[in-house]
């Protein structure tokens, strides 16, 4: 195994590379750990339901699912680096306009918008840094680029609900722009200029993309909209789709979606697909505890902020211990153990009652945390590590869809929970006992998905000798 830098670059200037990748990279699950707690309030002001308003952040999520695996291609084909920076630019200009929006629906498309800049930095990031650090150390800097994620996740209620208690929710897409222009200047200082291979053009799969938007599309919508019949005409559509897509990326020539990476890579797929469950388990916990926080005990947003940032502090600490535990054992081994630890906090919350302690809503929070932390950093190196140097932006785009696609099945089965047993009314005084049988009902579904999950973990084998 060659455990030489693959470049000529310093370790100040691999330093500078790694920090300029973390700095655009923490916009993200900022602006989406923010958004939780200002969702009450945004419901508020716009008039609208639990189920409705939940679009907000699955519209951010839907375009990075549908974006990332074009954008990967296209990054692969042009050069890593373009794609980032542009990314960075529409994400600052489209939160911008998310903070002066005059109604749900332009609110609506620039989350849209936010979400195509988040898949260009998404589908990106991880493979700058994989092209530019050695295989004996990617574990590291993957660990410490998936700590800056969770210490974003972390701020994000705090400051957030910081900032939407006494600015109101705008300031907080203000704040998210701001740190995006910020985080530009860096990027293009320090990032190296990468090469392309070139090819693009006639050979793009176009028909493939459609698709798998067109699935997406369908899929989720359908999702959310189960109670009504053509809800479940589109979850049908969608799961046709899904088919199809699947069938035409293994027998087009140049596919968007590497289905050939999974033939006969047990430890790609299983991987790949432990990543898809765990975020579909557990992304939607911000969104459904900022509701029982402040819909049904009645804090505040900014003590609501405070109680949430238990779970990603201690993912931040847990996922830098996993990430270099992960370069010296086998990844599966600590993956499975948290994403086992995460199933049984899961089950602990659909417990959860109107005076249920605060003290035990914060520890389930830590012991949450710190199962996701074991299971992240470990999962990702396998993904990445699984296939060769060359496709560094197909794995991590791959690995980056998964991510979306189940944060996006997340918030899909919390609003289809919620629509069917609260529906589209104000969230108030009167629905309290509803709402919180939706969110009960939420994480008895997502104990026992994550549960399933850990035979994937246990199963994909081992990483290294094969």
């Amino acid at each position: 195994m060659d455990t030489n830098l693959p470049h000529s670059y310093s370790r100040q200037r691999l330093r500078a590379i790694l920090i300029a990748s973390s700095a655009a990279t923490f916009i993200l699950p900022f602006i989406g750990s923010a958004i939780n707690i200002a969702l009450p309030l945004i419901a508020a002001e716009f008039m609208t339901g639990a189920d409705l308003v939940g679009w907000i952040p699955t519209a951010y999520l839907l375009a990075s699912a549908i974006f990332l695996i074009p954008f990967g291609k296209v990054a692969d084909t042009i050069g890593q680096r373009q794609i980032f920076l542009a990314g960075i630019l529409v994400m600052a200009i489209s939160l911008a306009g998310a903070a002066i929006s005059p109604d749900f629906w332009v609110l609506f498309v620039m989350m849209f918008i936010a979400g195509i800049g988040s898949a260009m930095i998404y589908a990106t990031g991880i493979a700058l840094l994989t092209m530019n650090y050695p295989l004996n150390e990617r574990g590291k800097v993957i660990g410490i680029n998936t700590a800056v994620i969770y210490i974003a996740l972390a701020a994000g209620p705090f400051i957030g609900g910081i900032v939407t208690g006494i600015f109101g929710w705008r300031a907080v897409f203000a704040l998210a722009a701001a740190i995006a222009i910020l985080s530009f200047i860096p990027s293009v200082k320090d990032i190296p200029t990468t090469d392309g291979n070139g090819r693009l053009a006639g050979n793009y799969d176009y028909p493939g993309s459609f698709i798998y938007a067109a699935t997406l599309i369908f899929l989720i919508t359908g999702l959310s909209l189960i109670p009504k019949w053509y809800g479940g005409f589109l979850t049908a559509a969608g799961t046709a789709g899904l088919i199809t897509f699947l069938w035409w990326e293994g027998h087009v020539q140049n596919p968007i979606f590497a289905v050939r990476a999974f033939a006969g890579n047990r430890v790609f797929t299983y991987s790949n697909i432990a990543a898809l469950i765990n975020y579909a388990a557990t992304f939607a916990i911000g969104f459904l505890l900022s509701f029982y926080l402040q819909g049904v005990r009645g804090f505040s947003p900014d003590f609501a902020g405070i109680i949430l940032i238990t779970q990603p502090a201690v993912m931040t600490g847990a996922v830098i211990f996993s990430g270099n535990l992960s370069d010296r054992v086998e990844p599966w081994i600590p993956a499975t153990i948290g994403m086992a630890i995460v199933a049984g906090s899961l089950a602990g919350f659909a417990l959860l009652g109107t005076e249920t302690p605060l003290f035990v809503v914060m520890a389930i929070l830590a012991i949450v945390g710190f199962g996701f932390g074991i299971f992240s950093s470990p999962n990702m190196n396998s993904i990445i590590s699984a296939l060769p140097n060359h496709a560094a932006g197909v794995a991590s785009a791959t690995a980056a869809t998964m991510r979306v696609i189940g944060q996006m099945l997340s918030m899909a089965i919390a609003m289809m929970v919620f629509s069917i047993v609260i529906g589209n009314v104000e969230i108030g005084p009167t629905v309290v006992n509803e709402l919180l049988q939706a969110i009960k009902i939420c994480f008895s579904a997502f104990a026992i998905l994550c549960g399933a999950g850990i035979w994937f973990s246990a199963a994909r084998g081992n990483l290294r000798g094969r």
